[in-house]
């Protein structure tokens, strides 16, 4: 494995990545090299990109991240590796423990080299739980067919995150947790229809990924312009190309090749690709040169293999080439030309096993390669309505799409996205709704590529970010795009609801210039909704969301907390921990050297009289401002700083709610003892918390870090409901009405529980 230059970090040094537009800067201490793995204590902090942006100390500065995993636990078994591969796993096991490598290795080689499987290996011999450190794989991502969306959509939600974009991911990874995250198959990102897709990826989420001091990043991706970029991001890291011999062992690679079942298969000819053996097994009268490069021996191999074929199966495979993409057998063999069951379980035989089990594909690429060029070019109008053909109907006569495959309908997405990237079926919600969600993305943004506009499906869709496990079912993916059609396409918001039949649906809707803070008014701005959007802060109708005119000065662009304060201003806590007043209609915030004297604070609300802190330490205090008294439990009831906090009036007194970057969420009153433990908690930091008291009863609302909201009625433990909504929620208000206004990056909502 070769690697580059590396340089090493000075005191305080700047340093940055390319990366585009999304890359962030770090200060290192002294030694810290900035091309390698730097341990999350030498990072002083960092600037989030842009011009003038805030320095943001670092949240595990001076505080070590507990392991979870116990040491002594016991280590799993490693699976096996075969294809005499293991030379190449022990290389990579050695780059993973190495605390002095570079933080990106890349594995390359041609086609059937094996790179998928290699990966996949080293992910299963590396769980996130394993009891060494340095053996840790915490995702692995397959980005076949995505695009730079669900890309980051998916990863963010294999890492227990939830983003939209790839700068809301870089985000959301600057809490100093180390990670490492294996990526393959970048060459087949966006698929076909989406040219250039892999080098997107590469340059606009890996990249920028790659300057996250502790992140470490396994790239499968063949020599070309998407590797191209990732050395520029990172010259001095780590290639692994399997075509070169040394990362196979010749002799067990020899003993691999003599137990493939069909032809026999010379092992000189082939090595070291473990694919192009296995379609030798599949090829008779195969004889390959083993002195020309793989890619050659794979053409020619390609050529014998196809020109043997019967028939039947070469039209069972025509048929595959026309699918774009991977295929489950069943709908293989429904595909025109394809020949029945019979025909294509004989024709699978003839390929190499696909790397996930029943999803079929022409591999190594020359094979694809060579059967497209004995077929005419896809009629892809023609191909839609074949596919469509195969959807079950309704008594009234219409298409049953709930009752159809997701496959089969992304299969009709994508061969009428192909034929016109602007095709009528993107206004089709029943379809959206119950197709695979990655060939819906991928529609939108042929359709965007096109120049179409992008209309409220369109726009619904990017802010749900339906490419993820916890929406794979359609009524969960109904309920969050009712959300974000609630304003926009009432006529479709309510179908969405109504498939749902959620516990919970959306008052209202308003878009925002930038992420936001909400906070209910009280004071002099009782009976208004104070929201922050990253430019200036605004008095809002609680009821219906309807902004007032720019009230305060402007904030920052990404802000911690907001509180109303019974001056009638605001205090805004900033990303980078400090707490400001901030005039609202020429009230002030706070009285001069009044903010001076709070200390160090995570989280703040405001209340009456009163304003109520979260702390680095894990403790919460309630402060009251007229006579100065302060309540605080005893001991601190979070591990690690307090994230969020929230107060109402409750039981004749002030019921403090708080929540952790421990997950846990804790109700205090000031003067009485804690509850003997939390009300809620989860493996996720807590990111937002608020508390009301309405006519249906006292509600909390919660959220975490990977994008769950949950509302609870107190008492209620067992009902309420639990949403996702696309994007991690930063802040929440109750109002009196018991509506729950949820702020994210780019809306505000206010949610309602029903029954």
């Amino acid at each position: 494995m070769n690697g580059g230059e590396q340089h090493t970090g000075t005191q305080g040094q700047d340093q940055e990545r390319t990366g585009g537009g999304n890359a962030w800067r770090y200060a290192l201490y002294e030694g810290a090299d900035p091309a390698g793995r730097i341990p999350v204590q030498n990072v002083q902090g960092s600037w989030p990109p842009g011009p003038g942006a805030a320095f943001r100390p670092n949240p595990r500065l001076g505080r070590p991240l507990a392991d979870p995993v116990p040491a002594d636990a016991p280590p799993p078994g490693v699976p096996p590796l075969g294809a005499g591969r293991k030379p190449a796993g022990r290389a990579l096991l050695a780059w993973l423990e190495d605390a002095r490598g570079p933080r990106l290795c890349r594995v390359a080689g041609s086609s059937g080299s094996g790179r998928t499987h290699l990966l996949t290996w080293l992910a299963a011999a590396c769980p996130p739980d394993h009891p060494r450190p340095g053996r840790r794989v915490h995702a692995l991502l397959d980005v076949e067919g995505l695009t730079v969306r669900s890309a980051t959509a998916r990863l963010a939600d294999l890492l227990g995150l939830t983003a939209g974009t790839p700068a809301e991911l870089l985000e959301v990874l600057q809490d100093g947790t180390p990670r490492t995250v294996v990526v393959t198959d970048l060459d087949r990102a966006g698929g076909a229809g989406l040219p250039g897709t892999p080098e997107r990826v590469a340059g606009e989420l890996l990249a920028p990924l790659l300057s996250v001091p502790w992140l470490l990043l396994v790239v499968e991706a063949a020599h070309g312009p998407a590797a191209d970029l990732l050395t520029a991001a990172a010259p001095g890291g780590a290639v692994l190309d399997l075509d070169q011999p040394q990362w196979t062992d010749p002799e067990k690679y020899a003993a691999w090749c003599a137990r493939l079942a069909g032809h026999p298969v010379d092992p000189a000819a082939t090595h070291p690709s473990p694919g192009l053996a296995q379609l030798a097994a599949r090829t008779p009268g195969a004889a390959l040169d083993p002195d020309r490069p793989p890619a050659e021996r794979a053409t020619a191999l390609a050529d014998t293999w196809w020109a043997a074929l019967p028939a039947a199966e070469r039209g069972a495979l025509t048929a595959l080439s026309t699918a774009e993409g991977p295929l489950s057998t069943e709908l293989w063999a429904t595909l025109p030309g394809a020949g029945g069951e019979p025909t294509v379980k004989s024709a699978a035989d003839l390929l190499p096993p696909p790397p996930m089990a029943d999803r079929w594909r022409l591999r190594p690429d020359e094979v694809a390669h060579r059967v497209a060029a004995d077929r005419p070019p896809v009629d892809h109008s023609a191909m839609m309505w074949e596919v469509a053909g195969g959807i079950p109907v309704r008594a009234d006569g219409g298409p049953d799409l709930a009752a159809s495959d997701p496959e089969r309908l992304a299969l009709l997405l994508r061969h009428a996205s192909l034929g016109d990237p602007a095709t009528p079926m993107l206004d089709e919600l029943d379809l959206l709704l119950y197709a695979e969600p990655a060939s819906v993305t991928a529609a939108f943004q042929r359709a965007k590529d096109a120049g179409a506009p992008a209309g409220a499906l369109a726009d619904a869709w990017r802010l749900a970010v339906p490419d993820r496990d916890p929406l794979a079912r359609p009524a969960d993916r109904a309920a969050v795009l009712h959300a974000f059609l609630t304003g926009r396409d009432d006529e479709s918001a309510a179908h969405c609801a109504e498939l749902a039949d959620a516990r919970w649906h959306t008052v209202w809707n308003r878009p925002a210039a930038g992420p936001c803070m909400t906070a209910l008014g009280i004071g002099p701005t009782a009976g208004s909704l104070l929201i922050a959007d990253g430019t200036a802060l605004r008095l809002t109708d609680p009821a219906t969301g309807e902004p007032g005119p720019v009230s305060g000065e402007s904030v920052e662009a990404h802000p911690r907390a907001l509180a109303a304060t019974p001056f009638g201003g605001a205090l805004l806590l900033d990303a980078s921990g400090t707490l400001r007043p901030v005039a609202v209609g020429g009230a002030v915030g706070a009285p001069p050297g009044t903010v001076e004297t709070l200390g160090p604070c995570t989280a703040v609300a405001g209340h009456h009289d009163a304003l109520v802190f979260g702390h680095p330490d894990g403790s919460t205090s309630h402060s009251t401002l007229s006579t100065g008294l302060t309540h605080r439990p005893e001991t601190p009831l979070h591990d690690g700083p307090v994230t969020a906090v929230g107060v109402t009036d409750a039981d004749g007194g002030t019921l403090v709610v708080s929540g952790g970057e421990d997950g846990r969420v804790w109700t205090w009153m000031p003067g009485r003892p804690p509850l003997p433990a939390p009300v809620d908690r989860r493996p996720h930091p807590v990111t937002a918390t608020a508390l009301g008291a309405t006519p249906a009863g006292l509600l909390l609302a919660a959220a975490w870090s990977d994008g769950l909201l949950r509302l609870r009625r107190w008492g209620e433990r067992h009902r309420g409901a639990d949403i996702r909504l696309g994007a991690t929620v930063r802040s929440l208000a109750v109002t009196p009405d018991g509506l729950v206004v949820v702020a994210l990056p780019e809306a505000v909502l206010a949610l309602t529980l029903v029954g």
